[in-house]
């Protein structure tokens, strides 16, 4: 209830039954509607919503349906003879609907003129064709059909009466409020492929126009004259109305029935929260001395388990918890409710969005009542949220324990009936529930020892539960999925003692580590560090090896420089060089170029290799050449000793 509406007072007096129920009946009449937007004061016609009658007196229509509960059957104007229809367009059609009412001398008033005569009504008459009436009538069943469906509420009245009336005092604007309100449903006939429709009295309580007593009692200071619910004296009725209204302006009776969708949702409210229709004794009220009405207005006392916010969850596995029958799962926060309810008695209000548990916790609820032989009504705004819960109590074999007191398909009689059917109900024990409560017992034992250790703190230092510890491995497990084969080489010996603060450590440690790692370039056999493998580093080895890896890096830097040189003249697919053999290729490289002339140009020696990586080409053309410059050192020699000697020549 807010807290900042002036006329919600926190500080009633205990014992100060007047100030409560005034309060009350403030809080009570604002439920009622009493602007122009309230069809129960401003009643309008809508198509497919309603229907007007030009016949039928009132309290004939009332006798008929209510009194003897027979049929009321609606008809529509007789179809016109051949000779009153005309051709259009090359096609008859029925004469104009105006037009030919007029001729037939039929009334097209809906203000239905006293006729003393008429004792029973027959009928009532529609200004329609009869097939146009049936479709009419289709029409406004298909939305009464869908207003139960929302609703769970019949909304079809037959409306017996109006009191039209100005909006305010001295305003030229005039409201017409319905009086008589007979609950109704259709009921369908066919004959020779046309529909007809009758009105049936469903059995409901006629329901009184409280918005409009409400609203000429403020604006005029008039009181309507009471209805006996149980048996309705139409006559004096409107009769007390006219004795009321006379010598007033533009205030008059319409003797109208009319057939409307109307919604009595919260006068029924309204109603049911009048003390006087609740039983006293002495000078105690139900109503007014009830616990809870008096915890709404006057507060209850400083309780730290109790408000508004998230409710405490009880242990579900025993103390109250484990006595509390469950006829569907329930999670620990439904279960934790039912505690609450059942065995702490309080008052509890359970939000949620759709999906979370709130029908299954009310059939819990409800069956657990049963269990104690408690009484539970349960009432909802939607039908779909009563079917729900119907629904699953006959699922679970509570059937015969449902009464339906308020839909479209309960009246008087299906009230009784369920009643009967209920005392005749025996109710035969399970052969099997000896056996099945020592398993239930059994089961609920091995869950609890589950709950318990998966909810116990062991072998941690952090406080954390089984629970909590599985979780988060879970979650960083997720992160390093892929290094899942090397994560389950690592084994922490001392897990169970470490602190938090130890915890922390390492794991900047262990950060500061993969920052390097991603600084060299990682760890394997392409690194520069591969092979070196210590087994232990004291403090300031790091800085003797970074001292060394500093001083090599001159030397190094020469080996790349001549290692380029070296991969102009030798094979690029040399591979597996070490430090011997590269020092015998050194020596015969060093001895070859010692034993050269010293004019020879080494430099062209690289063009030799071009086009021969392996030099078995260029070996073949350089021992070719080493043959053919002994031939020629031959040959010249031989000439030259032929030229000279004098005794060859012949």
């Amino acid at each position: 209830m807010p807290q900042n509406d002036p006329e919600f007072n926190p500080n009633l007096d205990h014992a100060d039954g007047g100030a409560l129920a005034a309060a009350l009946t403030q809080l009570r009449l604002k439920l009622l509607d009493l602007s122009a937007w309230n069809k129960l004061i401003n009643f309008k016609y809508t198509i497919g919503k309603s229907l007007q009658f030009v016949s039928g007196q009132p309290s004939s229509v009332y006798q008929k349906l209510v009194e003897s509960n027979s049929k009321l059957p609606i008809i529509g104007l007789p179809e016109p003879d051949q000779s009153d229809w005309s051709e259009c367009n090359g096609r008859l059609q029925r004469p104009d609907l105006k037009e030919w009412i007029k001729t037939k001398g039929i009334s097209t008033s809906y203000d239905i003129a006293t006729d003393n005569t008429e004792t029973t009504a027959s009928s009532v008459l529609a200004l329609m064709y009869a097939d146009d009436l049936a479709k009419h009538c289709r029409k406004i069943e298909r939305e009464s059909h869908l207003a139960i469906e929302e609703t769970g509420a019949n909304m079809l009245f037959l409306i017996l009466g109006f009191l039209e009336f100005p909006n305010q005092r001295d305003s030229d604007k005039l409201f017409m409020a319905p009086l008589i309100n007979i609950p109704v449903a259709f009921i369908k006939n066919e004959v020779n492929g046309v529909q007809s429709f009758s009105l049936q009295y469903t059995g409901e309580d006629i329901v009184e126009n409280l918005s409009l007593r409400e609203k000429i009692k403020n604006d005029f200071g008039l009181t309507l004259p009471e209805i006996n619910e149980d048996q309705i004296d139409v006559v004096a009725y409107f009769s007390g109305i006219t004795e009321m209204i006379k010598g007033l302006p533009r205030f008059t009776l319409k003797r109208r029935v009319s057939l409307s969708l109307l919604s009595f949702a919260n006068m029924l409210l309204v109603r049911d929260l009048d003390p006087a229709k609740w039983p006293s004794d002495g000078n105690k009220n139900a109503l007014l001395d009830h616990p809870i009405i008096r915890e709404v207005f006057e507060g209850r006392s400083v309780d730290l388990d109790t408000g508004a916010g998230n409710a405490r969850e009880h242990p579900v596995e025993e103390g109250h918890g484990a006595k509390i029958p469950l006829i569907y799962d329930a999670d620990s926060s439904q279960h934790s409710a039912l505690v609450d309810i059942i065995a702490l008695g309080k008052n509890i209000v359970i939000e949620g969005p759709p999906g979370t548990g709130k029908s299954q916790t009310i059939t819990n609820l409800i069956a657990a009542c049963i269990a104690k032989n408690k009484t539970v009504l349960f009432v909802a705004e939607k039908m779909a949220a009563l079917e729900v819960v119907k629904t699953r109590l006959s699922l679970a074999g509570l059937d015969p324990f449902i009464l339906e007191l308020h839909s479209n398909k309960t009246n008087k009689k299906r009230v009784l009936e369920d009643i009967d059917k209920r005392l005749r109900f025996a109710l035969r024990p399970s052969p099997s529930l000896p056996r099945l409560l020592p398993q239930l017992e059994s089961y609920r034992k091995a869950l609890k020892l589950y709950s318990e250790i998966i909810n116990s703190i062991i072998c941690n230092s952090f406080g954390l539960t089984v629970h909590q510890v599985m979780w988060r491995a879970e979650k960083h497990r997720s992160i390093s999925k892929g290094d899942k084969p090397l994560l389950n080489q690592i084994s922490i010996s001392d897990a169970s003692e470490l602190s938090v603060s130890e915890l922390s450590r390492r794991r900047d440690c262990l950060s500061y580590l993969g920052a390097q790692y991603i600084a060299i370039g990682g760890y394997d056999e392409a690194s520069s560090f591969w092979g070196f493998f210590p087994d232990c580093l004291n403090r300031g080895d790091d800085v003797k090896i970074a001292n060394l890896y500093e001083g090599m890096l001159e030397p190094v830097t020469k080996l790349i420089a001549a290692a380029t040189d070296l991969s102009k003249i030798v094979p690029d697919t040399i591979t597996g060089i070490t430090l011997d053999h590269t020092r015998s290729h050194l020596a015969v490289i060093t001895g070859f170029i010692n034993s050269c002339p010293e004019n020879i140009s080494f430099h062209l020696l690289p063009a030799f290799f071009d086009q021969d990586k392996t030099g078995e080409k260029t070996k073949q053309i350089l021992h070719g050449l080493v043959l053919q410059i002994q031939r020629h050192n031959e040959s010249s020699s031989v000439g030259e000793k032929n030229i000279t000697d004098e005794s060859l020549v012949s």
